[in-house]
């Protein structure tokens, strides 16, 4: 399995979280149960309107690339602009954690809502990111350190000291690992001198991306 990046910006983003959840309809009191089975995954469509030049060759290049399903793509999501203040160099403070909250160490000091609600944050673990997003505001104290509350869950843990990425709007970006959503890619192109083409890419997480 081989892993290509995603460049071209698109010009419309659709992200949405597939539930995992097992539910059950009582005939009798009209009244469901629910099983948190885990699995929360991200689905994101990726519309081009009108790739032309460099970015068409890149893009169409990297659908052939992909083999249907057989590989994957790191995406940067594009889908809302940060909130938080940021600040520092986000890592992960201590190994082994788990859940849908993390401790965080290098961020600036005493920043007040460092990262708000809404907000896209990934995390590097065994060489990939997890994408994930903040569920509460959360501001770091005087020494930098943080506790971040997001979805979905983390899949696996990350090492001590793993970096975290952020959205500053030029160094860093959130990332998450997809794959097609299914195996069938096409585009449609005006031909003529300066050729454009229009490409929809629907992707799915791959929720072991990061496994070690």
């Amino acid at each position: 399995m081989s892993n290509f990046d995603l460049t071209p910006v698109p010009n419309i983003v659709a992200m949405k979280l597939r539930d995992n959840s097992g539910v059950f309809d009582s005939p009798m009191i009209a009244s469901q149960q629910t099983i948190d089975r885990g699995g929360l995954h991200w689905i994101a469509t990726y519309t081009y309107t009108e790739l032309r030049n460099d970015d068409r060759g890149e893009m169409l290049g990297t659908i052939a690339a992909m083999r249907g399903r057989a590989n994957r793509m790191r995406v940067s999501v594009y889908d809302n602009e940060k909130r938080g203040a940021y600040g520092g160099t986000p890592l992960v403070d201590g190994a082994s954690q788990t859940g849908s909250s993390i401790d965080l160490k290098g961020c600036s000091n005493n920043i007040s809502n460092w990262i708000r609600r809404g907000d896209y944050f990934s995390v590097a673990i065994n060489g990939e990111h997890e994408l994930k997003m903040c569920t509460a505001d959360a501001s770091s104290n005087g020494t930098g350190l943080i506790t971040v509350s997001f979805e979905p869950r983390l899949r696996f843990s990350p090492a001590n000291s793993a970096v975290v990425f952020v959205e500053d709007g030029v160094l860093s970006k959130p990332q998450g690992v997809f794959l097609l959503a299914n195996g069938e890619q096409n585009w449609s192109s005006r031909p003529g001198v300066n050729k454009r083409s229009v490409v929809s890419l629907e992707l799915l997480e791959d929720v072991f991306a990061t496994a070690p």
